[in-house]
């Protein structure tokens, strides 16, 4: 079975997964925030771009997967966003259940270099403080939903990078 993983890892589906799996979870953020009238807050946009980054990070692996130091360049990014989505996620839901004392604000702290929520106002723009999550599936909110689906993908994205290691070229 491990090989049969390992095999996957050296195919494009794996990455094009990613990216399809990122393209997903941003969609649906777009689709309650549009079509469900359910304004982000400022670690939801937080949440986004480190999605953006798991998306972009995927297109890397699409690209380089027949280079084993790009996969594991790709698959080191796919890490670091996955785990700072469920940073945020894991924050989000501790402001929601009343847990966490930080500030949230309508600034979502882009630098001036990249003023995301400048060039794309309908997907990166804070339009709500913090402290609200819709109902999503299973009696989840949102928020946890997310908190859990980025444990879950975080422990896969985990042990493929393990795989990669162990079973190098």
């Amino acid at each position: 079975m491990l090989n049969r993983l390992h095999r996957l890892l050296l195919t494009p589906w794996y990455w094009l997964a990613i990216v399809l799996v990122g393209l997903g979870l941003e969609g649906v953020a777009l689709f309650y925030q549009h079509v469900l009238d359910e304004p982000p807050c400022v670690l939801c946009i937080h949440a986004r771009v480190w999605t953006l980054g798991g998306i972009i990070a995927g297109s890397v692996g699409l690209v380089l997967y027949r280079l084993y130091w790009g996969r594991l360049i790709a698959q080191l990014g796919v890490i670091v966003c996955v785990a700072g989505l469920m940073e945020r996620s894991y924050r989000t839901m501790q402001v929601e259940r009343g847990t966490y004392e930080g500030v949230c604000n309508f600034d979502a702290g882009f630098p001036s270099w990249l003023p995301l929520d400048v060039w794309f106002p309908n997907v990166f723009e804070v339009w709500a403080m913090c402290g609200y999550s819709p109902n999503f599936i299973l009696g989840l909110t949102m928020v946890e939903g997310l908190t859990y689906g980025s444990a879950v993908l975080l422990a896969i994205a985990l042990a493929a990078f393990v795989l990669m290691l162990r079973r190098s070229h």
